[in-house]
């Protein structure tokens, strides 16, 4: 096959760009806000206004009151603090992580169009497209098989198997996961190489549906 060409503009209109869409995530200061003042702090605030209002009743009603409830209050107030600053940082940490996971896209893809080979920056790539896949490659998009030799990928990333799959042109298995003439986005060709043809692309991809 020589891969689309003359539909390509028609086909990308309507699928978009090859790229799974970020999460909207809410400002930095909400998530801070939501770490000191969500779920238990709300408690140890509630704690820390009433040992504070009990210590105003007391000033205003002696001389020299004690201080216990101004004590207990800003020990409440320092803990709230010091755990809502832990919390966040943590969940930011977790999301640095998760941004990680933005490098598993390949940047680039090896497509052929018109009987014409490139290379060309993987988000332009889309349905119907002829590409090329070696080994230490990432795939991507979810491909089918047309030819391959010695082709096998690295799935740990999508099922959890250790070991890399064999990966041919028939149809094994009803579940597209479990058959051989399937690649999926974003995972590694370990050996060999393939010609296939891309079946779906970013957010419609295997791995874009788990994310």
């Amino acid at each position: 096959s020589s891969g689309i060409n003359a539909e390509y503009g028609e086909v990308f209109e309507r699928e978009g760009p090859n790229r799974l869409t970020p999460p909207k995530t809410p400002p930095e200061w909400i998530k801070f806000c939501k770490q000191l003042f969500g779920g238990f702090s709300t408690l140890l605030w509630i704690g820390a206004i009433l040992c504070f209002f009990a210590y105003g009743i007391q000033s205003s009603k002696y001389v020299d009151p004690a201080e216990d409830n101004l004590y207990l209050g800003a020990v409440l107030t320092f803990v709230v603090v010091v755990t809502g600053i832990f919390a966040y940082y943590q969940e930011a940490k977790s999301a640095a992580i998760m941004d990680s996971f933005k490098k598993m896209v390949p940047q680039t893809a090896t497509v052929i169009r018109g009987g014409e080979t490139s290379v060309v920056d993987a988000e332009l790539i889309t349905i119907g497209d002829l590409i090329e896949v070696k080994g230490g490659d990432k795939l991507p998009a979810d491909i089918r098989i047309v030819t391959c030799s010695g082709f096998k990928v690295d799935n740990s990333s999508l099922t959890g198997e250790s070991e890399p799959q064999s990966r041919g042109t028939e149809c094994t298995d009803n579940n597209p996961i479990e058959t051989k003439n399937l690649a999926f986005f974003s995972t590694n060709a370990v050996e060999g190489a393939c010609r296939a043809v891309v079946i779906s692309c970013g957010d419609n991809t295997v791995m874009g549906r788990i994310a």
